[in-house]
């Protein structure tokens, strides 16, 4: 089978590691990882039990899924459920809301981030954020001009 990787974490699984295999359907399988190497379009995958193309065929365009604590994260590095219903604060300790969305653009991130009043869209760049605390449940941001109006 041939995979295309949607994220840059697909290149830490290895064989042995257990998978999701979400069918175009909906369906959930659970697999292990025969065998695991990059070629020409993405990476060519095998699983233990799926022995024939006949079998491998009814996996077609399914989603390859892995558990989040299987896959190491970087400094700053965040899975957008830990940052989704963050309390976000400015510097100078006023309440903005929560976020509620992470919206994924080409170039950075943007939290939606809302209150009983109003929507905010807060980039997800190192202006503007200082720090992500998911132990506190708190991102603290910078304001800048006219982000909050």
């Amino acid at each position: 089978m041939t995979a295309l990787p949607l994220s840059r974490k697909f290149q830490q699984l290895a064989p042995d590691s257990d998978v999701v295999l979400v069918t175009p359907d909906g369906a959930s399988i659970r697999k292990r990882i025969r065998n695991i190497r990059p070629v020409a379009r993405g990476y060519g995958i095998s699983f233990q039990e799926i022995e024939t193309p006949e079998q491998a065929l009814a996996f077609r365009g399914a989603l390859i899924t892995a558990p989040k604590d299987s896959l190491a994260m970087d400094d700053g590095e965040y899975w957008c459920d830990d940052i989704i219903g963050l309390s976000v604060v400015t510097t100078e300790g006023s309440a903005v809301g929560a976020v509620t969305e992470v919206i994924s653009t080409g170039g950075n991130d943007v939290y939606v981030v809302e209150n009983l009043e109003k929507e905010y869209l807060i980039p997800a760049i190192r202006d503007v954020i200082v720090e992500i605390s998911i132990p506190d449940g708190r991102i603290v941001i910078k304001v800048m001009e006219g982000m909050l109006d």
